[in-house]
């Protein structure tokens, strides 16, 4: 909804401090310009604190922030040209939701006619058309954030901040929205920063994401990279469900082995592994499958005997917890595969590329 040439951000080892409590740890990334970066993380992970420190709500104790080739870090926020949606929803009481819209759009000194076409677009993309007139007590709290929503869009910013910007609207409205603000950025090129703990929402709509936990910055990288060779067990974890077993790497020759605590001893093909030491092995349930008896018995597979445990239906898949003789494994199945469903108590024999496990650090 903006003219404006796409923006870059970048983050320069920043540490915020709330009431002498340290929330960020040298936080640093960069955002591309015409972005759409998720900032991904738990409750309490530090996201709205950080989305509040580049809008310059929150002052930084030490680092900096790159607006383009601006350092902004003590620039005052209203002189930012950062547009922040907040999850408290606020709008002018005494404004109606148009009034509320238009108001942002002030500085940039439109026409009426202009500013009401642009009012009633960013109506219709949220979904608040028939509300144009209602004021801010007589929306329910979801139609508030889309109003919240459509302002922060409208506001002609160099880069928007948003949020949580979904987190008040039924399954249906967030996935509707989900697919605008994706269409929309990518017909705009505007940078724009997502903060979510929905790994959901995170994987279908960022070009990269950055996860944090407890303050502290995991990984950065596209929903590919951080999905397939996430760098620790927390990133794993996070992006997806994960089977996750601790021990050790040892080598024999040139071939290393994964000796699990549970005494599992499994093949390494990561290249990326240090000698002798301990870490996690990582695969997803859908890297493992059912092995039948007439295929080669001495193939690359890693294959283990175990028993269906619990079933879990997921739509277009189905996730059994397989016991292998104490060593308990999620695998999922997709059900299009004519492969017959198993039950609770069926004994199998499953098949792990080893080329799809990862080693993690702990």
């Amino acid at each position: 909804m903006t003219s404006n040439a796409p923006s870059s951000l970048e983050l320069r080892n920043i540490d915020v401090s709330i009431n002498q409590c340290e929330v960020l740890r040298r936080i640093a990334f960069d955002i591309l310009p015409g972005e759409l970066f998720v900032i991904l993380g738990g409750s309490g992970a530090g996201k709205s604190t950080l989305l509040r420190a580049i809008a310059g709500l929150d002052a930084v104790a030490s680092g900096e922030i790159w607006l383009d080739d601006e350092d902004i870090t003590r620039r005052p926020a209203n002189r930012r040209r950062i547009a922040l949606m907040l999850q408290d929803y606020p709008l002018w009481p005494h404004m109606t939701v148009a009034a509320n819209l238009a108001f942002g759009m002030k500085q940039h000194r439109l026409r009426r006619a202009e500013r009401r076409a642009r009012v009633q677009r960013g109506l219709e993309l949220v979904g608040l058309s028939d509300f144009h007139r209602h004021l801010p007590w007589q929306l329910s709290p979801g139609q508030r954030q889309r109003a919240v929503l459509a302002r922060t869009l409208l506001a002609g910013a160099r880069v928007d901040l948003l949020d949580e910007p979904f987190s008040a609207q039924d399954t249906q409205r967030r996935e509707r929205l989900l697919r605008v603000l994706r269409r929309l950025q990518q017909q705009t090129g505007k940078t724009t920063v997502l903060a979510t703990e929905d790994r959901f929402e995170a994987l279908r709509v960022a070009d990269r994401i950055a996860v944090i936990h407890e303050g502290e910055l995991q990984q950065v990288g596209t929903p590919v990279e951080l999905y397939d060779t996430p760098r620790n067990r927390h990133v794993a974890a996070y992006l997806g469900s994960a089977n996750l077993i601790d021990g050790e790497i040892e080598y024999a020759g040139d071939q290393a082995m994964f000796h699990a605590h549970n005494g599992v001893v499994i093949p390494l093909f990561d290249h990326a592994v240090r000698r002798a030491r301990t870490g996690c092995a990582m695969f997803r349930p859908h890297d493992l499958r059912i092995v039948s008896h007439t295929e080669e018995p001495f193939g690359d597979l890693i294959r283990f005997s175990g028993r269906v445990e619990q079933t879990e239906f997921l739509g277009d898949s189905v996730r059994y917890s397989i016991d292998l003789a104490g060593w308990v494994v999620w695998m999922d199945l997709p059900r299009a595969t004519g492969q017959p469903a198993l039950h609770i108590g069926d004994k199998l024999v499953i098949g792990l590329d080893p080329a799809r496990i990862r080693i993690l650090e702990n």
